[in-house]
């Protein structure tokens, strides 16, 4: 897919009897040539399970001032949160620091949305993955600029759990290395990064899983999310009967 302005594909997934609960996802392809790191040439999700999927970008970024990356999502979500995620493996091809997978709270899918993300730097750079690691960025305000800049928490080690709690206007970020056993901070002092940022949204939220690829266009970011667990938010379950199904309708605006 190329110069996509805004797609948007409803995944609609019914597992065998017996099996977990699944989310209600959606798919978002946000962004197209003229997106910070552009052009975002569009993104594949294969879902494995009904917490699970491996999710691509080309190109695109999670930063300025429009977005360009492909969104896993919920939507309707309000009120406080807590989700849960493990990257089992995230690659940029060709490699790229910069390319980043992450929990995303948006207030809506256009690229000029306000956003809260936490963004996880890919394993297969050693500057991403010893120097970057992992951080929380937003955007505030429409339209506007994101931060903060340069290097966060590192090193990261692989598989890496993620946990984003937003209580009201807050959103606090934790990193796990033992798929959540245990938990530390994601903040790191010595680059003046925090754990925290403070974005105000009107209820109800996007949330979800993004992905870009950055490199001028040139990356493609591949990232494979497993055990996603959601709690609050007003997210419920949708109840897996017979044996799956998946159903597309792709919209572009």
């Amino acid at each position: 897919m190329r110069c996509i302005s805004v797609a948007v594909a409803v995944m609609t997934a019914v597992m065998l009897a017996g099996a977990v609960s699944a989310y209600d996802w959606k798919v978002a392809y946000i962004g197209g040539p003229d997106n910070e790191q552009g052009p975002y040439e569009g993104g594949t999700v294969d879902f494995l399970g009904p917490d699970a999927f491996v999710i691509t970008a080309k190109g695109g970024d999670i930063w300025g001032n429009k977005l360009g990356c492909t969104l896993v999502y919920l939507d309707g979500v309000v009120g406080d949160f807590t989700i849960e995620y493990t990257i089992e493996e995230h690659t940029a091809d060709p490699p790229t620091t910069w390319s980043k997978c992450g929990a995303m709270v948006a207030q809506d899918i256009e690229p000029d949305t306000p956003y809260v993300f936490l963004a996880s730097m890919p394993s297969n750079d050693p500057t991403a993955l010893n120097d970057k690691g992992c951080k929380i960025i937003s955007r505030p305000e429409r339209g506007g600029d994101a931060g903060p800049g340069s290097d966060g928490f590192a090193p990261l080690k692989w598989p890496v759990t993620y946990k984003l709690v937003r209580e009201g206007d807050l959103f606090t970020a934790s990193v796990s290395f033992d798929r959540g056993a245990t938990w530390q901070s994601i903040a790191a002092p010595e680059h003046d990064k925090t754990d925290n940022q403070t974005v105000a949204f009107k209820d109800p939220v996007i949330l979800g899983i993004a992905i870009n690829g950055h490199n001028n266009g040139q990356s493609t970011g591949k990232a494979k999310v497993t055990n996603i667990k959601i709690i609050g938010g007003g997210v419920t379950s949708v109840e897996p009967t017979e044996k799956l199904s998946t159903t597309w309708a792709r919209i572009k605006l």
